[in-house]
Formats: structure tokens, C-alpha cells, sequence
């Protein structure tokens, strides 16, 4: 049924945008997802430049979802063995290349039709930018319909105003490279738990 696999792929692209808001407002997790941001630079490596802390903190919250997410997935399947995976297949290759390209030097800017549907990939250099303005907008990974849902849409005419990418002074930037992928993030955490802050909203 075509509008079952529609649902589906809706219901995962929300959780990404839920998951990478989350990662954004929540403090402990904005700890974890700082490293992403640390990068001063937008290239192709850094879309996978991700904690694994925040991965699994992330869907631990956002458990519920994962779990009717898991009963959409049977339904969708019983619809038919390729139809199912053939869609789910064509949505992970676009939000993979989105991802991909998003992080990369290269500005695509799509037309102005196709980016009230689909999130254009110059659309997430805003999202790195350091310009407080900048702050806290297009978290959509494939649509950008979530942002404009939610109030945190900001369009390609801010890409002018980028000063830089990346947080300023940023404790990742600061230690080796193993040391910030495996431990600061525990040392933030420890930190957050003595001053009562680990759930204080940013």
C-alpha cells in the first residue's frame, strides 16, 4: 500500500529531525553532538564525525518512537518483499547523499519549488554556521517541511551572512582526537551530573 510505505518513510525522516533536535536543546546531548559541530571546516568526512554517545542516549529517549517505529516497519513489509525495500532503499540513498553533500565545500542550492520539500544541502552549512543568528536552525535531514513546521526553517538567503563554521572555543578542539571522540564527552557528562544540569534545556 503506497500510502503505508508514504507513512513510514515520513515516520522515520520526523524521528531524525526529533533525534537531531533533541541533540541540540537537551544539554548532555548538546555535549555529545558539540563534537559533530567542533569542525571548522565543511568537508565530506565530517558527517561522520559523530559520537556514539548521543546515538545511544538519543534512543533511549526517544525509545517510544523507535518501538512504533518498529511496528510501522512490520506492517510495511507485509505489504509486499520489494516494494517495501525498494522505497526504504531510495529514501536511505537520498538522506545518505543529502548528508553526504551537506558536509561537503560544494554549494548546492536547490530551486526554491524543490526546497519546500527537500532539504538543499547549502541549507546545512546555515546550520554549522557560527553566526548566533544561525543558531539552532534546519535540523531536517531529507525534508525540510519539519523546520518550516516547527519554526526552525531559515532560508538559502543566510548563507551570505556565514562568518565561519564550527563553536567557538570549543573543548573539543582543545585535545588529541581520541581523547574527545572517547572520553570529554563522559568527563561533560560527569560534570553536568554534579552541577544538576544534564537535562536543562539550551
Amino acid at each position: 500500500d503506497f500510502w503505508l510505505i508514504l507513512l513510514h518513510i515520513l515516520f522515520y525522516d520526523f524521528y531524525k529531525f526529533l533525534f537531531h533536535f533533541n541533540s541540540h536543546r537537551i544539554a548532555f546531548l548538546w555535549d555529545y553532538h558539540e563534537f559533530h559541530h567542533s569542525a571548522t571546516e565543511m568537508t565530506i568526512l565530517n558527517d561522520r564525525r559523530v559520537s556514539y554517545y548521543e546515538n545511544v542516549f538519543n534512543n533511549i529517549i526517544l525509545a517510544p518512537l523507535v518501538a512504533l517505529s518498529s511496528i510501522l516497519s512490520n506492517k510495511y513489509l507485509e505489504v509486499s518483499p520489494f516494494l517495501p525495500i525498494f522505497s526504504y532503499g531510495l529514501y536511505y540513498a537520498s538522506s545518505r547523499y543529502t548528508a553526504f553533500i551537506s558536509h561537503s565545500s560544494t554549494k548546492i542550492i536547490y530551486p526554491k519549488m524543490i526546497s519546500y520539500i527537500l532539504m538543499s544541502p547549502s541549507l546545512h552549512w546555515i546550520h554549522h554556521s557560527t553566526n548566533p543568528k544561525h543558531y539552532d536552525c534546519n535540523f531536517g535531514i531529507l525534508f525540510s517541511f519539519w523546520d518550516r513546521l516547527f519554526g526552525t526553517y531559515l532560508g538559502e538567503e543566510h548563507i551570505k551572512d556565514i562568518q565561519g563554521f564550527g563553536v567557538e572555543k570549543t573543548e573539543y578542539n582543545k585535545h588529541h582526537p581520541l581523547y574527545s571522540f572517547l572520553v570529554l564527552p563522559l568527563v561533560k557528562t560527569s560534570r553536568r551530573i554534579r552541577k544538576g544540569t544534564l537535562f536543562k534545556f539550551t
